[in-house]
């Protein structure tokens, strides 16, 4: 399985793959696979992201709902993965951490979910200057899951802390050495 996880890794690296190659990548990404999240398409210049959550009984809790888990781990890795993303492609080297994830459940459904993470191309540029002047910001993104009848089932926002590796790189932390 850690296997699988670093040769995915290693293939979503790539810069030159196209936003189909890659989403079809993260299809078999096992904390998605098994949670049966599946991205179903993104724009091509990949801003937009469109995912659905499928019922399962992987993801079913006794009520016969969507386990809250669940729900979370296939809001965690798009805002994120958008964003690294598009500064792939423009030569930045960005560290991507979910600082915060703070959701509301509206309703309980039995049905698929749908969601969708849109970053706007003005707040794309403002990200994007910032992580080339200043190295870092953290940014929050609205989120809203629908069901399949097109009710509003979940709502909340992700905070992401966003760092240019370049301009701040990762500090290596020394351990004091025992004598």
């Amino acid at each position: 399985m850690e296997r699988l996880q670093r040769w995915l890794i290693r293939r979503l690296m790539r810069p030159h793959l196209s936003p189909k190659q890659l989403l079809r990548a993260m299809r078999w990404y096992p904390p998605l696979l098994f949670q049966r999240v599946v991205p179903l398409g993104a724009s091509d210049d990949f801003l937009t992201i469109h995912v659905k959550i499928k019922r399962s009984f992987l993801n079913r809790n006794l009520n016969g709902t969507f386990f809250g888990g669940t729900i979370l781990s296939a809001i965690d890795p798009w805002y994120g993965t958008i964003l690294w993303r598009k500064c792939l492609e423009v030569g930045i080297s960005l560290e991507v951490w979910v600082e915060a994830l703070e959701v509301r459940f509206v309703w309980a459904t039995r049905g698929d979910l749908y969601l969708t993470c849109h970053v706007p191309p003005d707040t794309w540029l403002a990200i994007k200057q910032v992580l080339e002047t200043e190295g870092k910001l953290r940014h929050t993104f609205p989120i809203e899951v629908y069901s399949s009848e097109g009710l509003l089932c979940v709502e909340g926002r992700q905070t992401l802390y966003l760092r240019n590796l370049v301009l701040r790189p990762r500090i290596q932390a020394r351990l004091p050495i025992p004598s």
